[in-house]
């Protein structure tokens, strides 16, 4: 065991989700550096930085939590994934390089995530329960960093009366999204609102969506389909634990850790609009 190895085993699970974190994060612009004036690269360049990003990051992610916890599980976009971590009591769900697009286009909407999901007894003996913690988004080009490790920020100010902005893929347009914009309008018009107006932000990574959110940017992150769970586990818990609403469609919570890591359509929101907009959904056929 080097030094380093050692230093890493010796911290807590949460110092070690943002330690690693913000190491990855530090190498991608390391990577990006390396290619000068990213947004103008060519097509096959580019495609090289971004292989090179998640590559380079994955494999430092993947030997700092080998190293730290040995016994731990592993599932992480870039590397294979045989299905047997979903017998482990602990397994660290990573995305080295969410947004490779933006990645490689000299945009700032990528992140690192490091979230760790874990099987715990739940309280007054009602058995065993599993739950995200340890969870870390870090954004190097906006030089923003969030974990469950920091004390939670309270969801900021909403203006119900001011323009209602959600954040959306930039390339894919969820499912019945025209229809969740008019019927949000209407029900803030039904809540006293008629003069609020209802828009989209098109944005790249999830870590990058989410942050707009507690940024307050954006009132809420709506997406159909298509996510993993390394997209969704570490921005979905710093979300949550901050006070904004993460749900699926249907209401429920999200689970992880299950043999097909993919992640229902569902919402990000701020308290205030999270029952309105679970209407609207669930009025659109998310």
């Amino acid at each position: 065991m080097t030094d380093t190895d050692g230093s890493l085993a010796a911290l807590t699970d949460e110092e070690l989700s943002r330690t690693v974190a913000i190491e990855a994060a530090d190498l991608l612009m390391v990577v990006r550096a390396e290619f000068p004036d990213a947004a103008g690269l060519d097509a096959t360049t580019a495609r090289t930085l971004g292989d090179e990003g998640d590559l380079r990051a994955n494999n430092l992610i993947i030997a700092r939590l080998k190293a730290a916890r040995p016994d731990d599980a592993i599932l992480s976009e870039e590397s294979f994934d045989d299905g047997a971590r979903v017998t482990r009591p602990r397994v660290w769900i990573v995305d080295p390089l969410d947004g490779t697009a933006e990645f490689r286009t000299g945009r700032d909407e990528f992140a690192v995530h490091v979230a760790l999901w874990q099987r715990v007894e739940g309280e007054a003996g009602q058995g065993v329960e599993a739950v995200l913690r340890a969870s870390t988004i870090a954004l190097p080009d906006r030089q923003t960093v969030r974990s469950t490790g920091d004390d939670p920020t309270p969801p900021v100010a909403l203006d119900l009366d001011g323009p209602i902005v959600l954040v959306i893929s930039r390339n894919h347009l969820p499912r019945g999204m025209e229809m969740i914009m008019a019927r949000l309008g209407e029900l803030l018009a039904e809540a006293g609102h008629p003069d609020a107006t209802v828009e989209i932000s098109q944005v790249g990574s999830v870590g990058a969506k989410v942050d707009e959110v507690l940024l307050g940017k954006a009132a809420a992150y709506v997406f159909s389909g298509g996510l993993k769970e390394w997209d969704a586990a570490a921005p979905f818990a710093v979300a949550a634990q901050c006070g904004y609403v993460v749900q699926q469609v249907d209401g429920t919570p999200f689970e992880y850790n299950r043999l097909s890591p993919v992640v229902g359509s569902g919402f990000v929101a701020h308290p205030l609009l999270a029952d309105m907009l679970a209407e609207a959904v669930a009025h659109s056929g998310l």
